[in-house]
């Protein structure tokens, strides 16, 4: 019998709606879901492998052991990282904070509150050791404060303009920003370091609530808090708030980039003004450092070309695109073009093996570190640097005093590359576009560069690192089989310490 199209034996069978689970039963599994995104074998695997590790090395090459304060400085950042971080899940997801703001409150405090009580500490550390509040390895530190404060006479003597041009004469664009900066605060405070570390320590707050928006809209609540979490404890994060460096500012603008062009790309509501503060952004990161400016720009670029339609419309694509494309050329196109180039030449110069050759010639020097180069960094770069638990010669302290946050970062790089190899795997990685575009390109131009067992020049994609690491926890604690990965990978963690501490050595001829 023929029958209609539409007739109604041509029709599938209606299913019937599903109950909605209770509110009860809903908030018990998203309860649950937190608790269990910080397990305990990722904290007791991490405490064994990190105090393992210390032990060997004390114990092997105690004659270059670390000083007392060193040792106890890296226990303490691994036992506040991972047992404090695992109770501070439990007790997000205990409370029955289920807004937005609530959290965000919550989580600014968690973090405000050890990078003040830290400010306080090391300048009070500096200043008995030092005499200044500016401490080790400051000569970063001493001229972006004479600059500042010239800036800020400049001001009062309306020189403003010839200051800078006079200052730019004798470094690049990308150390201009910080200065400048620097410059008005200390003209608004007469020339308050406290009031700068005050700022730093809000600014690496603020980043905090940042990283748990832009986790919350590409990977959901529950990996939000998590990534937020990291954030707010990693040591690192609080060095740098006792610090006049940079490197704060510079993370802030950086995730704040990422997280105003997510929310940009992905609203519904989308009118072109919402691209200026964006690029407004941008143009900011270029007084910072020119490469990670670079990798904003071409990100947003590829994140536009790239996304998956289902987060990026064709019409926001064109419109996304020819804006950024106009304005970034207006703005600072032979800015670009110049140090674009630059970056070529140093590229092509084999400026990374030029500088290995002379790190193993210098005093103090290791012989090994000519070997050394992109070839080895680049599988690493989401690792590096290892934790130095050994001190071969004086001057290294900030390496040493980092080494547990270090070693925290060891460990968390195994979640940010099974994110990685699950977001490829699945398909998905187009639906996180931009934060991956942002997070590869740098630390590509990183594993390139001179600096990529430099801890403090990874600071500004650590924040996006973490949030994969979170997402890449959430699948591990789902599945038994990563556990088993994640034994193997502390295996490998407790072995490239105790290599990295022999290289360090060994490369001296101290072993």
């Amino acid at each position: 019998m023929n029958t209609p199209q539409n007739s109604y034996y041509n029709q599938q069978p209606i299913t019937p709606p599903q109950p909605r689970m209770p509110m009860r039963q809903r908030m018990t599994k998203g309860i649950l879901m937190i608790r269990d995104a910080f397990p305990k074998w990722l904290t007791q695997y991490s405490i064994v492998v990190y105090m393992s590790a210390l032990g060997v090395v004390s114990l092997i090459y105690s004659s270059y052991s670390l000083p007392w304060y060193y040792v106890l400085s890296g226990i303490a950042a691994v036992l506040i990282f991972f047992l404090y971080g695992s109770f501070e899940i439990k007790n997000l997801a205990t409370e029955r904070i289920r807004r937005d703001k609530t959290f965000e409150k919550k989580i600014f405090l968690l973090a405000i509150i050890p990078r003040l009580m830290w400010m306080i500490l090391i300048y009070i550390i500096f200043m008995n050791t030092y005499g200044d509040p500016f401490g080790f390895e400051n000569a970063d530190t001493l001229f972006y404060n004479d600059a500042g404060s010239a800036i800020a006479d400049a001001i009062d003597n309306g020189r403003f303009f010839e200051e800078v041009k006079g200052i730019s004469k004798s470094t690049e664009l990308a150390d201009l920003g910080h200065p400048i900066y620097l410059g008005f605060i200390y003209w608004l405070t007469g020339k308050s370091i406290i009031a700068v570390r005050l700022l730093h320590c809000l600014w690496s707050s603020l980043t905090v609530i940042l990283v748990y928006r832009l986790a919350k809209r590409n990977f959901g609540s529950e990996t939000a808090r998590v990534a937020a979490i990291f954030c707010a404890l990693w040591p690192n994060f609080w060095y740098y708030c006792g610090t006049h460096l940079k490197e704060t500012e510079m993370v802030f603008l950086a995730v704040l980039f990422v997280e105003q062009a997510d929310q940009m790309l992905r609203s519904r509501q989308f009118t072109a003004w919402k691209i200026i503060p964006v690029l407004l952004i941008a143009v900011a990161l270029f007084t910072f450092r020119t490469p990670l400016a670079l990798v904003a720009v071409l990100a947003l670029i590829f994140s536009v070309v790239m996304s998956s339609s289902k987060v990026v419309s064709w019409g926001k694509r064109i419109i996304v695109g020819v804006l950024a494309i106009l304005l970034i050329g207006v703005t600072m196109g032979n800015q670009i073009q110049e140090q674009a180039s630059t970056l070529i030449e140093k590229a092509q110069s084999n400026e990374q093996k030029n500088n290995m050759e002379w790190r193993s010639k210098r005093d103090d020097g290791n012989s090994f570190a000519k070997y050394a180069g992109s070839a080895v960094f680049a599988p690493l770069i989401f690792t590096l640097p290892f934790p130095t638990m050994v001190q071969p010669y004086a001057g290294q302290d900030l390496q040493l005093l980092l080494n547990g946050g270090n070693f925290v970062k060891n460990i968390l790089s195994a979640f940010t590359i099974l994110a990685l190899f699950i977001l490829l795997l699945t398909g998905k990685w187009r639906d996180h576009m931009l934060p991956l575009s942002f997070m590869l390109g740098y630390l590509v131009v990183l594993a390139f560069s001179t600096f990529a067992q430099s801890e403090r020049f990874h600071q500004p994609v650590m924040p996006l690192e973490f949030m994969f690491a979170a997402y890449g926890l959430s699948i591990a604690v789902t599945k038994k089989k990563y556990k088993r990965w994640f034994t193997y990978w502390c295996v490998l963690m407790f072995v490239g310490a105790i290599a990295w501490n022999w290289f360090k050595l060994a490369g001296r001829g101290l072993t």
